[in-house]
């Protein structure tokens, strides 16, 4: 069965990779399991229905691999006037290309995009470019005022998609959090950030958190967070 089952999937993902972009959109809301796990989980395989892998699935793996250009203008227009799931969907395709491209003026588009939008879209947006490269003339700030106004949710998603910041402006920002904010989770995922941009200012910051700190998975975002930057400050020295 596992052999007849990687034979579809490999047809699907090659399927997917040749649809347009308006089609890979529609295919990202199909919830439906790809052939044969359709009709094997539908009639023998109840039990295990959740634990299958969605055509949605693949799909959205598909659209974070999307790196042309051109898909820009027409997912611009997409989400001007598609439906909210289709245009949320739009929205992690534009968020993956501006990653994968490091293109400044999709970015841009989404953070203008980050002050106009629903809740439920801008957090697509902050995390489809959680993994994105940001170099200091990107600007941060419609992300930087969420951190600081948003409701906790949204708080935790800006404080993610803050990796990778080239800014030295950004790590102030995210200790001035971790220091006044008392969600833990929030905290936990600064520390997650700071990871990638923190510098010797973080250390002693992290240092005293750590010293009353309580919880396993607590103390191990701060501890990681120490670790990855003495390491990176010291990288940073032998250079």
């Amino acid at each position: 069965m596992r052999k007849i089952d990687n034979i579809f999937e490999n047809l699907l993902k090659k399927k997917l990779a040749k649809l347009p972009v308006e089609s890979l959109l529609i295919e990202m809301t199909n919830n439906n399991y790809y052939f044969p796990n359709n009709i094997w989980k539908k009639y023998f395989d109840k039990s295990s229905i959740e634990s299958g892998k969605w055509i949605s699935w693949f799909a959205t793996r598909q659209a974070e691999k999307i790196a042309d250009k051109q898909e820009f203008e027409k997912l611009k227009k997409i989400i001007e006037n598609a439906s909210s799931e289709i245009k949320r969907k739009a929205y992690f395709c534009l968020g993956h290309l501006a990653k994968n491209l490091g293109d400044k003026q999709i970015f841009e588009y989404l953070m203008d995009k980050l002050e106009v939008e629903t809740e439920e879209n801008n957090e697509t947006i902050l995390i489809a470019i959680t993994n994105a490269e940001k170099p200091l003339e990107f600007n941060l700030d419609p992300i930087v005022n969420i951190l600081k106004n948003g409701k906790i949710g949204m708080k935790t998603s800006a404080a993610i998609a803050l990796k990778k910041s080239k800014n030295p402006e950004i790590e102030m920002v995210l200790l001035n959090s971790f220091q006044e904010e008392k969600n833990k989770h929030l905290q936990e995922m600064i520390a997650a950030t700071l990871r990638t941009v923190g510098t010797e200012k973080s250390i002693p910051i992290l240092e005293n958190k750590l010293k009353t700190a309580k919880g396993r998975d607590y103390k191990y975002f701060i501890e990681s967070a120490l670790e990855e930057i003495e390491k990176n400050t010291t990288a940073n020295t032998r250079l």
